[in-house]
């Protein structure tokens, strides 16, 4: 049995152990908290240095948002969708699905049959509050009747203002709308835009609606599209990764401010999904005149305009920093020939303007109202000089164009005509021999074969030279029961369809 003496020594031991135990404990629980501690400010230290990155950077908010949740919320109450019906003839030519003149921008065989009378879908811009609304041509124009629906889902009736095809321009009204202001878009200036600046559109594509779709501008001033269909004349297009597609036509291509720059025209899929937007400058030109008169009136002087290289520079003994356009050609009985501007000569500047390219300098003529005079600075024969020309109206021009006779029955459902004609003006055919295909009937036997702005060059291994050509031998096969073979050029190569009746 323990005397007290013992008890009293391990009553003590047992408090300094309980006591070493439980700051041992309390050491390893500080030192826990200590560490943790220390932990989380090392982990917060570098999310916070992200968040100041980002936030300077513009990827995102002061709130952690994208900025482009802004710029959807800025610009969604301005985009319409719009559905137009049209009077069709049943080619398998509906413009929802092929762009309008931008069909051949698709994949080859892309061209869905549709029945007569066409259904076509787009996107608009709302431009004022009196119901103006900005689109395409190719979405609008011919278009019997037009339905709108705003972002609130409010379904109006539409008119055509006023179309442009040499842009693919359209203005239309809502009757008797009162949009609210901040249902206006806030147009921008395409001119200052650069490549690599964020390019955010804004449209219908598939029927969805308003869909946002984000890249950016990835070159500018893009023109002489291989565009079949009576494409525009006018090419100077904003291109874009920003993903365009089947209904964004119409619809507002817009920089990081929420400003458009630009009207969603067309995709080129075999591009990887480049997609192609008139410059918000040019069709608020185009736009204006519209608004005010319905129509696009634009000056006419006469002349084929080439891009002045190196070998013409030294076949004409210029210096290689000279800049201009060759005069490839010049049109008789028009301003050009009519003050002295001669095939040869090369034009450096109009109006005091520098002119390097072709497309620029129609877009400089076609800028003057007809009737207006302009001045060209022209070298001829080494020597620069002045000449004035007071220009004409390039409709009245078009309007005169020699007729040339159209095939206006169709023989296996094809409809066709001479490469000069007017019908055949706007396919912008090179071939120098052959027909073009105007229009495909609906369920006949070439629908799905052949295509309008294909070119007729053999009828079974017989070649096709001219209008006269095509119809004795269509006549000569009129009763035929065998397949005919076909050879055409489409999208500038030669290949072969067999059409059977």
């Amino acid at each position: 049995m323990m005397n007290e003496s013992t008890t009293r020594v391990l009553k003590r031991l047992t408090g300094v152990a309980i006591l070493a135990v439980t700051f041992t404990l309390l050491g390893i629980l500080f030192a826990s908290r200590m560490e943790w501690t220390g932990s989380s400010d090392a982990q917060s230290q570098p999310d916070e240095k992200l968040q100041q990155k980002l936030q300077s950077s513009g990827l995102i908010t002061p709130e952690g948002e994208s900025p482009f949740v802004a710029v959807a919320a800025k610009v969604k109450p301005a985009v319409v969708n719009i559905t137009a019906k049209k009077k069709g003839k049943g080619s398998g030519s509906d413009e929802f699905f092929n762009f309008g003149p931008f069909r051949d921008l698709f994949p080859p065989g892309f061209h869905p049959e549709i029945p007569r009378g066409v259904t076509s879908g787009g996107s608009g811009i709302i431009v004022d509050d009196g119901g103006y609304i900005l689109t395409n041509n190719h979405v609008v124009g011919g278009a019997t009747e037009i339905k709108v629906v705003d972002s609130d889902q409010h379904e109006f009736e539409a008119e055509i203002v006023g179309t442009d095809d040499q842009t693919d321009v359209a203005l239309i009204r809502v009757k008797d709308a009162k949009f609210r202001t901040d249902m206006v878009a806030e147009l921008g200036n395409s001119d200052s835009i650069k490549i690599g600046d964020w390019a955010i559109a804004i449209g219908d594509p598939f029927g969805l609606d308003w869909t946002v779709t984000v890249g950016v501008v990835s070159a500018k001033g893009r023109s002489n599209l291989a565009i079949a269909g009576g494409g525009p004349t006018y090419q100077d297009f904003i291109q874009t990764d920003a993903s365009i597609n089947f209904g964004n036509s119409g619809g507002p291509l817009v920089n990081i401010k929420g400003q458009v720059i630009g009207v969603n025209t067309a995709v080129n899929t075999q591009g990887q999904g480049i997609g192609f937007a008139i410059p918000i400058n040019l069709a608020k030109n185009v736009m204006s005149q519209l608004r005010t008169a319905g129509q696009v009136t634009r000056g006419y002087l006469g002349l084929v305009p080439r891009q002045l290289d190196d070998p013409t520079r030294e076949a004409l003994k210029l210096d290689r920093n000279v800049k201009g356009v060759f005069v490839d050609q010049v049109e008789d009985n028009t301003p050009a020939s009519k003050g002295g501007l001669e095939a040869g000569d090369v034009i450096t500047q109009v109006d005091g303007t520098p002119v390097d390219d072709p497309t620029q300098f129609r877009f400089l003529i076609a800028e003057h109202k007809p009737g207006s005079a302009v001045t060209l600075t022209v070298i001829r024969d080494g020597h620069m000089q002045d000449m004035k020309f007071t220009l004409a109206d390039r409709k009245d021009f078009a309007q005169a164009a020699p007729q040339q006779e159209t095939e206006e029955t169709s023989w296996l459902g094809v409809h066709v005509a001479g490469l000069n004609a007017p019908e055949a003006r706007r396919w912008q055919i090179d071939a120098k021999e052959g027909v073009v295909i105007t229009d495909v009937d609906f369920e006949s036997p070439a629908q799905g074969k052949l295509a309008p702005g294909d070119v007729i060059i053999e009828l079974n291994r017989r070649p096709v030279r001219n209008l006269s050509d095509y119809r004795k031998m269509a006549a000569n096969l009129a009763d035929t029961k065998e397949a005919v073979l076909f050879r055409i050029i489409r999208e500038g190569r030669k290949t072969y369809e067999a059409v059977k009746p």
